[in-house]
């Protein structure tokens, strides 16, 4: 990291790492000047983009295969993110960007369920959703490793 890259609020909206942890962004040369991405963050953005794109562009899902969807797409990223966090394993950034790529699949779709007003099947993504959210948490609370992560 040079002078000129350091942290700002561009800084920490694009990448919201620490400076020691910044092989996991992207950097990306613009104007003299290095922005760094979060790796993960790319892949979620490009992923939602994806999901409204097949929607305008006319794809329509069947209902069951909008909830098997929801169900599996956040598993890869949850699990490259606990196994890291947990100090497992050391990801890389193309498995975080396509992590968060079928991350931001299913966000799109979770937001396209609720602008098409198919709220049934919107409370049941929330469902899923918050049975992700308990498994982290369960996950947190018996390896401590939230503890060892915020205190770094």
């Amino acid at each position: 990291m040079n002078s000129e890259d350091e942290p700002s609020l561009l800084f920490l909206l694009l990448s919201h790492h620490r400076p020691s942890r910044l092989q996991r962004t992207i950097r990306v040369h613009v104007k003299g000047r290095n922005l760094y991405v979060c790796a993960r963050c790319t892949g979620i953005w490009t992923g939602m983009i994806s999901a409204f794109l097949a929607f305008f562009l006319g794809l329509d899902l069947p209902a069951w295969l909008y909830v098997s969807l929801l169900a599996v797409l956040p598993a890869p990223t949850m699990l490259d993110w606990v196994t890291q966090t947990c100090k497992l394993r050391e990801s890389r950034n193309v498995i975080r960007v396509w992590t968060g790529y079928f991350l931001g699949i299913s966000w799109g779709i979770f937001f396209l369920l609720l602008a098409k007003g198919i709220f049934h099947l919107f409370l049941v993504a929330l469902t899923i959703l918050g049975m992700y959210i308990f498994s982290i948490f369960l996950i947190a609370r018996k390896t401590n490793f939230l503890d060892d992560y915020f205190n770094q």
